[in-house]
């Protein structure tokens, strides 16, 4: 196929158009960027004869429509995707050139799984959210959902495995995601709840109980997942997508909560202090109670320990049997080394492959669980995942009655 990458030069993108390489999944791949410099840069640096670089803003719709015309794919990695999201598939759509993208906002995309029909009369194939969370996150959800049966409860997790892997939030590309962090950490998130999407603060305690690791506490934040496995498995009655980290960054994720829901700070003011306190940058100011607040949460993890998830990604799928509850875990037997930015964008060069060969057939707007065979994605996946144990599958599946 003929790809063009929207921001394939930036840290996100640049990790889609390596692995993309690697598979050999397109007949012609273009790097797309506002930056031109930027773009002809990497371009160059590949020295690949079937890359080239194209300047395009993403915001100019009527050129972005002609510019699509000349491809069988976009694949965007650019954002926020509130702002981007639906302008860059209806142009795809216009152009009848399919589409691929990272979305991690719920609202973005249950706005352009709105656009399904204008897809289907299009003629073409549009795959919102292809990353880690949501992407791999959904399609472990399936995987424990298929080792019960059904599921009445569906928690897709995410977070640290260890506290050295914490302290890697600190890195650059933890950087440009702090803001969209905040924002799903503050006001109200959509989620599933008893049947329908309700909207409820986030930060809320989930209790889990996963099988062969034990009980784990988890804190919920906004993300798509909760949002789509219910259109695609309508008997699931709850969902939540909630993250894993130790008591001190989460007391000060609930710090910086209550700076923006109160109007002391803006989401943006809110993400500097936040980066600025995940890097322990002197000169962050605080209260004498907000200081209190931490060190006893510090005090209480060393005392106590925290329940880290032994894996980054997870989902838990639970249906009542009697009077017990038969629960699966699904996760996958390794990690994709490297940071968010490989973790993210090489599913998504994987789903370009698919595609590619036809293995997503189906016309429309979709989420991952919605047309991809998991086992099938997990196969092409493997291959970039460190894995943990040599004896298991590329995903690892427990079930328990508890």
């Amino acid at each position: 196929m003929r790809v063009i990458a929207l921001g394939g030069c930036g840290l996100m993108g640049r990790h889609f158009v390596a692995t993309a390489i690697k598979l050999n999944a397109f007949s012609r791949l273009t790097i797309a960027d506002r930056n031109l410099t930027a773009a002809k840069a990497y371009a160059g640096s590949l020295a690949h004869p079937l890359i080239d670089a194209v300047q395009i803003d993403a915001t100019n719709l009527v050129e972005l429509t002609s510019l699509l015309k000349n491809y069988d794919v976009v694949i965007s990695t650019i954002g926020p995707y509130y702002l981007l999201g639906t302008g860059v598939l209806g142009c795809a759509i216009d152009a009848r050139c399919n589409y691929i993208d990272i979305c991690d906002d719920p609202e973005p995309t249950i706005a352009m799984l709105a656009m399904h029909r204008q897809a289907v009369a299009a003629g073409i194939t549009a795959l919102v959210g292809f990353g880690a969370s949501p992407g791999i996150s959904n399609l472990l959800a399936v995987k424990a959902i298929n080792a019960i049966g059904r599921a009445e409860r569906v928690v897709t997790t995410w977070g640290s495995s260890s506290a050295a892997n914490e302290n890697e939030t600190a890195d650059a590309e933890m950087g440009i995601a702090v803001d969209h962090w905040v924002e799903q950490l503050t006001g109200t998130i959509p989620v599933h709840q008893d049947g329908r999407i309700q909207h409820v603060r986030p930060l809320k305690t989930v209790d889990l109980f996963v099988p062969s690791i034990g009980r784990r506490t988890a804190y919920t934040v906004g993300h798509p997942e909760p949002l789509t496995l219910p259109i695609t498995f309508p008997f699931i009655c709850d969902s939540v997508n909630a993250m894993v980290f130790s008591r001190p960054l989460i007391q000060t994720l609930k710090l910086i909560q209550r700076k923006v829901d109160s109007g002391e700070q803006s989401v943006p003011q809110a993400a500097e202090f936040l980066r600025m306190m995940i890097k322990n940058v002197n000169g962050v100011q605080l209260s004498m109670m907000e200081s209190a607040l931490l060190i006893k949460s510090s005090i209480l993890e060393r005392v106590w320990s925290h329940g880290y998830m032994p894996v980054e990604l997870s989902a838990i799928a639970e249906i009542r049997q009697g009077s017990k509850r038969l629960v699966a875990s699904a996760w996958l037997n390794g990690h994709i080394p490297g940071g968010m930015g490989p973790n993210t964008c090489i599913p998504t060069a994987v789903t370009l492959s698919m595609l590619c060969d036809g293995l997503i057939p189906q016309r429309g707007v979709f989420a991952p669980e919605a047309v991809i065979v998991p086992d099938i994605f997990f196969n092409r996946l493997a291959r970039f995942v460190q894995v943990q144990n040599a004896e298991e599958p590329p995903v690892v599946v427990k079930t328990a009655l508890t």
